[in-house]
């Protein structure tokens, strides 16, 4: 289902934040904030709130889009996102608590808590904490059917049948799987349910919107979650998973408000003990932090600046991927220049004999991606499983994507193009070559 976005777009302040005097907020700096968040909402690519707080004092929250475009539902203080990967924060939070209750410690043996898993006797909650623990990533597990919901016991007694990649403590391996072993180790060491341990312990000490999602359980006020559609400009309804599966490391959901609540007390120590904040939070030399999580139709981004005392939050229920989105709302804010390649699109359409030779099937240098792109009334659509995205030409031969922020450009006859991030100070490039 797709929607037309100029008919349906809101901007809105939201209430109960005002421009602190004090700040370095002017009525110039927020509009260029705001009209830069605006093209990536006519892009089809932004669909969330923006959160700027000094001195501990909000400054400026706004909404754009909608919370639900099927039901006119605009953005709210209220409305909550899902936070994907920084929802492995909240569980390193918890697991944090847990250590100042006394429950558990930072080098403790998983086979305290769970005794029949392979190697617990090797393996410590610091290293699944720290992804060093060799548990395998469960994205990449066949097992995990990410369309049926699957019990935190039935993803614990999978991974119990999987190899180790690496000696405890000897590698990295960014996981999904360790962190759903962390959840079970918070489960029997606080005797309830992960869901009930984070409602308790950080939605009843001041961050209410936190919460843990139950598979096909509605949660109020949750923003849909969209995508930019085969129709340049127009979002469709986002491929997502039973969020819950990725319980520990990315079923959480929350506001703006209460996500920036909760890293500035957690990394400023007034959440934990000292010692428990300085293992497990430990604020890097220049005082800033930044955290992302991604996911189909959400997107969260948090930067902490303590020297400074300035926090931005974004949280998009968008799947487009504007890598330098919330980086790009700071340099505005502190008055800097943002150096993104601008551009103006072509409308006129694509003669046949360019589209003939535009089109096909590819495949990337990186991550070996498999992608194609196809005409459909007549736009080029770029497909990458469930992912149908609309390019849109610019008028110096480029193709903008808005799923990715990325602008590509085709190689001779057609035979490989090469995508590179809309931001030049970002460096990143694929390169597609023709199956």
């Amino acid at each position: 289902m797709m929607h037309r976005l100029l008919a349906l777009v809101a901007l809105q302040t939201l209430a109960g934040f005002s421009p602190d005097a004090e700040s370095r907020a002017d009525d110039q700096r927020l509009q260029q904030i705001e009209t830069y968040v605006a093209e990536y909402v006519d892009m089809a690519a932004f669909d969330g709130v923006v959160l700027i707080a000094e001195q501990d004092s909000s400054v400026w929250e706004k909404g754009f889009g909608s919370a639900s475009y099927e039901n006119a539902l605009p953005m709210t203080a209220e409305t909550v996102f899902r936070i994907a990967s920084l929802s492995k924060q909240v569980t390193k939070a918890a697991i944090g608590r847990l250590i100042d209750q006394n429950k558990l410690k930072l080098d403790s043996r998983l086979d305290e808590f769970l005794p029949e898993f392979p190697n617990a006797r090797r393996i410590t909650i610091r290293q699944l904490v720290e992804h060093s623990a060799g548990i395998a990533h469960t994205n990449r597990l066949d097992w995990m059917d990410m369309r049926k919901s699957m019990t935190l016991d039935a993803i614990v007694a999978n991974l119990a049948n999987e190899r180790l990649l690496f000696e405890p403590g000897k590698g990295y391996q960014y996981s999904n799987g360790g962190y759903a072993l962390l959840a079970r180790v918070i489960e029997i060491a606080s005797g309830t349910s992960y869901g009930d341990f984070i409602a308790a312990e950080f939605a009843a000490r001041g961050y209410p919107s936190i919460g843990h999602e139950v598979a096909h359980v509605a949660v109020a006020s949750m923003a849909n979650r969209y995508s930019p559609g085969p129709v340049y400009g127009e979002r469709v309804l986002a491929d997502t998973y039973v969020t819950a599966n990725r319980i520990g490391g990315g079923s959480l959901y929350a506001n703006a408000r209460d996500l920036l609540h909760f890293f500035r007390d957690t990394y400023s120590g007034a959440l934990l003990s000292t010692a428990t904040t300085a293992e497990l939070f430990p604020l890097p030399e220049d005082g800033d932090v930044q955290i992302t999580g991604r996911s189909p139709g959400a997107l969260a981004q948090v930067y902490l600046d303590f020297d400074e005392r300035l926090a931005v939050v974004t949280l998009s229920s968008n799947s487009a991927w504007p890598a330098s989105f919330n980086t790009d709302i700071v340099s505005l804010y502190r008055g800097d220049e943002v150096s993104l390649t601008p551009f103006t699109l072509d409308h006129a359409t694509l003669p046949d004999v360019e589209w003939m030779a535009v089109s096909g099937d590819f495949v990337a240098d990186r991550f070996g991606w498999q992608v194609s792109i196809v005409r459909k009334d007549q736009q080029f659509v770029f497909v990458q499983d469930q992912i149908q995205t609309a390019f849109a030409r610019t008028t110096d031969g480029e193709f903008y994507l808005p799923i990715y922020d990325w602008l590509c450009r085709y190689g001779d006859y057609g035979m490989d193009f090469e995508c590179r991030q809309r931001d030049p100070n970002a460096d990143i490039r694929f390169n597609f070559a023709r199956r």
